[in-house]
């Protein structure tokens, strides 16, 4: 049976060998027609994208070897065409047998292949087309408007108004690259920046991107720069980031401002597409500023632009401007003097700012006298417009500034890194964990975020802070950021008392291993760096130091040995580990640092709080902001063993409502012990939790509040009038209110909530009226709703004077952003102003037909305008400002935009699509 078995089971193998050799020998050619079909459509397919290259280079051809190489390109897609229906024609395997035997044209693949030497010489050729036309600059589209008839401009624009014209026309000549070079401090940024205020009224870009290069850039420190510019997210390299910058630009007509830069930047690394110039129809154009004419011819710049100090009388107008005229002309001997200041100044119109701006408080003859001597002891071995010049300058401003409170934090704002855009925020609460700011009471905290926003205006007003950029909201410039200029901020640094270590944002991989530059330093900045390792050995450079302070925020992927290393700093009483790439567990190392006052654990991924850290009996102010875990676990007692805590600021990133009361044991803690927090921020699950906090009120002060699920409540007491004898401890004192994922059906904000700034409503769905009134809504900068479905109108937005920044998304229900009279709105025939609006994002709204039923609106400060996901709005009822044209980046649809209907062309000139 076993040997019959074997015999048929062998029968079976020969014979499926020999089917396998018989129809083999006639499917190999069936299987070659295949392939050779798949290789002539990739062929033409190679061949179009060609033909789009071509185009983009020339839409209209009309030379006659161009326009017959595009008539075969079309003959060859009609061919494959052909092929391809020949092919297909039978899918059966005797049918497309009998086809290759029988067909007397010859078999498919043949043609195929024919056909595929065709499309190769048709390639070379294209090929040629395309090199004779990159060899031959095409000039971009027509300039809008000439330079010399722009109005309106900037006050800076004046004494730079021929440098800027001269940057303006480039944006319509054949050059890809213009080089604007000179002496630090007499101008680049303030050129690029003019450019990229006004191009819009000059020629339409679908991005302006100014990034600051900075010293020591790398191609990865400028990748960052532009992803944060253009809001695109970060990626895990330098390759993949370069390949999302590049797909996102490809398309674009883009303006690339370069500034600060120190040495040659491969631009084709970072993913800015390649060519330069007008390629595939789209106009991509580079400024590069720098202070070596060298450089800038380097980077491809074949015109450039020296900017030169002032001469006597422009100098003398920009001194005079910053001073104040009645300052100057209310006395003869003032006004030779001035002359006289001014001229010790080079010319330089940093210094003609900075040193205008000292003066401006200078009364008398003698006053004017003794500055003058001072600026010329300062500047005896100096040359004109050098380092040392300018630092001389700068240390005459610092010398003059009013206090030394005013002094020290100027100081500071240069442990940042050279270029960055400082939040005010962030740097008054830096100032307050230094402590640079006076205690001021029992409000302590308020008052000292007050008292420090004043500093910066005194700063700002000096022109040792510049307006900064907000990227977050792409926002230039911003009322929110500032930053110091990079000759500042060496001076200052020079300026600075002690010994400071400040290696920020120079891309390091690794602590400094010099002892020298460790032994003795009070402040350390090494933020914003890709620090990963560290020391291995306790006896290395860290050994000796013993800093007051030290900021390590921004190193995402922070070594665990660098935390046992800073365990041993014992007489730090200031820490910033923000966004250091901290998991799971909490670094205990942290709670050996007993002299601590200053943390800063937020944006880490930590699961729970220890007891330990009720060792750090001197610890003031404690945030731990957007924590990565939906809950943090908070031992009980641990608020009242850390008796000095002024800021606790406990919140998790996540909007997702948790089961278990994670909060109650900091609740129950202040509650039991007494304990005063000048400013809490925590997220709470119920309202009985909103009572208690203002029960504790004034002692505890809550200045943030996140509320979740609620327990089902369909009302938001905590805005009510009807409330406030017992929510009132709380309204007194909010700042941010953040409520999602509730039953709330009703908000009526009647009640007076002096300090409230911001709220942020999501996942509301049976949210269905808003009712604000004034006094509740006077000090709102920012509005965010989100996923709040059953709203059909946001009338009440219209009555916030303060308003900046307004974001709506998801809200399915909502038809119309401003409603009528009916509504709570205006009448139709009044204007409906927005005075102080940057930021609009109408984003995913399905059923919004209008901005406003009727009647038009000012925006006169918008600066940004997201429309997505809004197919029903086909208007904007924009009254335009003065000036305005080209002010405001509209991100939106292609066929969204060329639908929209206009009042008239001055309203649209306000806007430059971003397509």
């Amino acid at each position: 049976m076993e040997l019959q078995l074997a015999a048929v089971l062998g029968s079976l193998a020969l014979g499926g060998a020999v089917l396998v050799l018989f129809f083999g020998k006639w499917w190999q050619p069936l299987a070659d027609t295949d392939r050779r079909v798949k290789e002539l459509a990739d062929a033409v397919e190679a061949l179009l994208r060609q033909r789009a290259e071509v185009l983009g280079h020339d839409p209209s051809p009309s030379s006659d070897p161009v326009r017959a190489w595009l008539r075969r390109v079309q003959e060859a897609q009609d061919e494959l065409a052909s092929i391809k229906e020949r092919h297909d024609g039978g899918q059966l395997y005797v049918v497309r047998l009998v086809q290759y035997l029988l067909l007397p044209t010859g078999p498919v693949a043949g043609l195929a292949e024919q056909q595929l030497k065709a499309l190769r010489a048709l390639r070379e050729q294209g090929a040629a087309i395309l090199e004779a036309a990159l060899a031959t600059p095409q000039a971009p589209p027509p300039l809008l408007c000439d330079p010399e008839e722009l109005r309106d401009l900037p006050a800076e624009a004046g004494p730079a108004r021929a440098y800027l014209n001269e940057a303006l026309r480039f944006l319509g000549d054949c050059d890809a690259a213009l080089g604007v070079w000179g002496a630090g401090g007499v101008g680049k940024t303030t050129v690029l920046k003019l450019v990229r205020e006004v191009c819009g009224r000059v020629a339409r870009f679908d991005h302006v991107l100014l990034v600051a290069a900075s010293r020591d850039c790398t191609v990865a420190k400028l990748q960052r720069e532009v992803v944060s510019v253009l809001g695109l997210r970060d990626a895990p390299t330098e390759q993949a980031q370069a390949a999302g910058i590049l797909s996102f630009l490809r398309d674009k007509s883009f303006l690339l401002l370069l500034d600060g830069v120190w040495e040659r930047l491969d631009l084709e690394r970072v993913g800015i597409p390649q060519p330069l110039g007008m390629a595939n129809g789209k106009v991509r154009k580079v400024i590069v500023a720098s202070r070596s004419e060298a450089l800038c011819a380097d980077m491809g710049c074949r015109n450039k632009i020296k900017m030169e100090c002032f001469n006597e009388e422009d100098a003398c107008r920009l001194f005079e401007a910053n001073v104040g005229g009645d300052a100057i002309h209310r006395h003869t001997e003032i006004l030779t003097l001035a002359r006289q200041v001014a001229a010790e100044c080079k010319g330089l119109p940093l210094a003609l700012v900075t040193v205008g701006r000292a003066m401006s408080n200078k009364r008398t003859p003698d006053e004017w006298a003794d500055a003058l001597d001072a600026l010329k002891a300062s500047q005896l071995s100096t040359t004109p417009a050098s380092d040392k010049s300018t630092h001389a300058l700068v240390k005459f401003c610092y010398d003059n500034l009013e206090s030394d409170t005013v002094r020290e934090c100027f100081l500071t704002c240069a442990l940042w890194p050279e270029d960055h855009n400082i939040s005010k925020d962030e740097l008054a609460q830096s100032w307050m964990g230094l402590g640079l700011l006076p205690d001021l009471g029992g409000d302590s905290v308020d008052e000292a975020h007050r008292f420090g926003h004043s500093l910066i205006a005194i700063l700002e007003a000096a022109r040792l802070l510049e307006a900064g950029d907000n990227h977050r909201y792409n926002m230039f410039p911003s009322d929110t950021h500032v930053r110091l200029h990079d000759v500042v901020r060496d001076a200052a640094l020079r300026l600075a008392p002690g010994k400071w270590l400040v290696r920020a944002g120079a891309e390091l991989r690794e602590p400094p291993r010099e002892e020298a530059l460790w032994r003795g330093a009070q402040r350390v900045s090494l933020m914003h760096n890709s620090i990963e390792d560290a020391p291995a050995k306790a006896g290395s450079a860290l050994a000796e130091a013993q800093p007051a302070s030290l900021m390590l925020q921004g190193n995402r992927a922070l070594p665990k040995r660098m935390l046992q290393a800073i365990q041993h700093f014992t007489k730090l009483t200031y820490l910033d580990l923000e966004d250091t790439g901290i998991q799971d567990a909490f670094p205990m190392e942290i709670c050996c640092l007993v002299n601590l006052e200053y943390l800063n654990l937020s944006k880490n991924r930590i699961l729970s709080l220890p007891v330990e850290l009720g060792n750090l009996s001197q610890l003031k102010y404690f945030y731990l902001r957007d924590n990565y875990y939906i809950q943090i676990t908070i031992p009980p007692g641990l608020v009242s063993r850390l008796g000095k805590l002024q800021v606790l600021e406990v919140f998790t990133a996540s909007i997702v409502s948790v089961a278990d009361d994670y909060i109650s044991p900091v609740i129950d803690d202040l509650e039991s012990s007494g304990a005063r927090v000048a400013s809490l921020g925590i997220w709470l699950d119920n309202t009985r939790d909103v009572e208690r906090l203002a029960r504790l009120a004034p002692g505890v002060r809550a200045r943030s509040l996140h509320l979740r699920k609620l327990d089902g409540a369909r009302a938001l007491p905590l805005l009510s009038a009807e409330h406030t004898p017992v929510l009132g401890g709380v309204q007194e004192s909010l700042r941010e209110l953040v409520a999602y994922s509730s039953d709330v059906e009703e908000i009526v904000a009647d009640a007076h909530v002096p300090g409230l700034e911001v709220i942020k409503f999501g996942f509301l769905t049976k949210l269905r009226a808003m009712a604000w009134s004034h006094a509740a809504a006077s000090n709102l900068r920012e509005v965010a709703m989100g996923a709040c479905h059953s709203l059909t109108h946001l009338t009440w937005v219209q009555h916030l004077p303060c308003l900046e920044s307004l974001n709506l998304s998801g809200c399915n229900g909502l038809t119309t952003l401003l409603g009528g009279a009916e509504d709570g709105g205006s009448a139709a025939a009044e204007v409906v102003v927005f005075p102080r609006l940057r930021l609009l994002a109408l984003l995913g709204l399905p059923k919004l037909e209008a901005v406003r039923v009727e009647g038009e609106c000012a925006f006169p400060e918008l600066r940004r305008l997201q429309t997505r996901g809004c197919p029903r709005l086909k208007r904007i009822p924009l009254r335009p400002a003065r000036g305005q044209q080209g002010t405001v980046r509209i991100e939106c649809d292609k066929h969204w935009w060329n639908a929209l209907q206009w009042a008239g062309e001055d309203a649209k000139a306000c806007f430059v699509p971003v397509l």
